[in-house]
């Protein structure tokens, strides 16, 4: 037995709640908003990240691993009812009728905790906190109304139309910081590390973190930009405009570039101490540790920048692979990967099988156990993921894989915006340009960049993964009148 678990055995035996029988599985749950799968070291090399990587060599990495639902909203739920989002539900509330994750753990007996920052949970009662037993929600992160006082003295990080209105609520937010310990993401960890230490004797713990970082703004210390782009001297995009990226100089781009890796990075070195501390708290022997992203970021990929919308709408793999690894106690698959496509709607089910609980009804993702566990490397056939229906838009964009081939595929190529809001452009009308509105074909193996569209040459494989999404959208019960704008066949452009 190791010291941490002798510590930990010790502790509870004086606090009265050691077990002789088989330990309970505990979970945790980590949530990197907006985090590049190429950013991470054990997915490619555009940021440093050592204790991702760290992670990594004790876990099963899942290299095809992808966005269902999209973005930020949807895949939470996703994510806790195990349901699909794509393509019939909006970016709203969490139904109320819907068993979560946190729900079914709790109900069995697990001390569940949540500790985020990302402020759709609170801010906009979307019902995400349900079924948790403690919530600790880090405030200040985006443009969440928090700190309004004296929003007249701060002063623009860069020209006004090149960075989004709520930087300046952002800014504010942040005034009070000192240090590095100061930032929201740090923040997040050491509450998450707090909890660890309050509640690790639990008989069965579940506990999700939900970290806004690496989402913009960014604007970690200067330290971490150094290692990118040191030297550097002009506006800082700290949370630049979606939409076409061509607004900003060479310079620029380069340097929104390097304010996300510096923020990659700095969440790393706080999820180490994570890590660390999960270690020292003997918590590796039976606990299953998740690290998931629910999508990424465009930086110039494809002439776009951020997550934009309307006719920028495509999702590439920039956007859409995401970083996925589990850590297991067995250590059966620790440092392997394997390509098993899975997506973020099959972590309830899987869970719940690790811990030994029976799934809900309704649940429609798959269980990754046996992957896990070293038994199988077969799982999905296809991944699928997709924008979030938008009532103001109709039905929009879904990209479809099967690892091998990826179809981009657009419903409704006549999009019009039917309002009733003013439409949000930011620097762009993001309506009127339907040469954008094509599906396309992608080799993977020969164009992992996507940059050559040949669907005209094998039409065949995109009629192939497009009936994988209309057997999706059959499954799920889709509204007809959602339902029948996914018929017509892809590359009808092209006939």
């Amino acid at each position: 037995m190791n010291t941490s678990c002798w510590f930990k055995r010790l502790c509870c035996e004086a606090l009265g709640v050691f077990k002789d029988e088989e330990e309970t599985v505990n979970v945790i749950c980590v949530m990197l908003d907006s985090l590049r799968a190429d950013h991470v070291g054990v997915y490619g090399d555009r940021a440093r990240t050592p204790n991702m990587d760290r992670i990594a060599r004790e876990s099963l990495v899942f290299s095809k691993a992808y966005s269902g639902s999209f973005p930020t909203l949807p895949c939470r739920r996703d994510l806790f009812t195990g349901r699909w989002g794509h393509p019939f539900n909006t970016w709203d509330k969490m139904e109320q009728n819907l068993p979560t994750m946190a729900e079914r753990f709790r109900r069995e007996g697990y001390t569940t905790g949540l500790v985020f920052d990302t402020p759709m949970f609170m801010t906009q009662g979307n019902f995400l906190d349900r079924g948790f037993g403690s919530i600790s929600w880090i405030r200040g992160q985006g443009g969440e109304p928090w700190i309004s006082d004296a929003l007249e003295e701060i002063k623009w990080p860069a020209s006004e139309d090149k960075v989004k209105s709520g930087v300046i609520r952002y800014l504010a937010n942040q005034r009070g910081r000192l240090f590095e310990s100061d930032y929201l993401g740090p923040r997040v960890f050491t509450e998450a590390m707090h909890w660890l230490e309050r509640n690790y004797v639990k008989d069965g713990f579940f506990l999700w973190i939900d970290s806004w970082d690496p989402h913009e703004p960014w604007d970690p210390p200067q330290y971490y930009v150094d290692m990118y782009d040191p030297g550097y001297e002009g506006d800082e995009l700290i949370y630049p405009c979606y939409g076409f990226s061509n607004y900003m100089t060479d310079e620029e781009l380069n340097h929104v570039r390097a304010l996300y890796a510096a923020e990659v990075t700095m969440t790393d070195r706080w999820l180490g101490m994570l890590w660390d501390t999960i270690d020292v708290l003997g918590l590796k022997e039976n606990t299953v540790f998740l690290l998931i992203a629910d999508h990424g970021h465009y930086f110039g990929d494809h002439g776009l920048q951020g997550k934009p919308w309307g006719d920028w709408g495509q999702l590439y793999d920039p956007m859409i692979h995401i970083p996925f690894m589990v850590y297991h106690p067995d250590g059966a698959m620790a440092g392997k990967q394997v390509d098993s496509l899975v997506q973020p709607v099959d972590v309830f089910p899987t869970l719940c099988g690790l811990a030994g609980l029976d799934v809900p009804d309704g649940v429609q993702g798959e269980s990754f156990a046996d992957v896990l566990l070293g038994k199988t490397v077969q799982h999905r056939e296809f991944a699928i993921s997709g924008r979030n229906l938008n009532d103001s838009w109709g039905t929009v964009p879904a990209t479809i894989t099967d690892g091998t081939w990826t179809l981009v595929y657009w419903p409704n190529k006549d999009l019009k915006y039917k309002g009733p809001k003013p439409i949000r452009t930011e620097r762009y009308d993001c309506r009127n340009m339907p040469e954008r509105r094509m599906d396309e074909l992608f080799y993977m193996p020969e164009d992992p960049g996507q940059e050559n569209n040949v669907i005209a040459e094998h039409p065949e494989e995109a009629r192939r993964l497009h009936r994988a999404l209309l057997e999706l959208i059959e499954d799920t019960e889709t509204d007809p009148e959602i339902a029948k704008t996914y018929l017509p066949a892809p590359g009808d452009q092209y006939q």
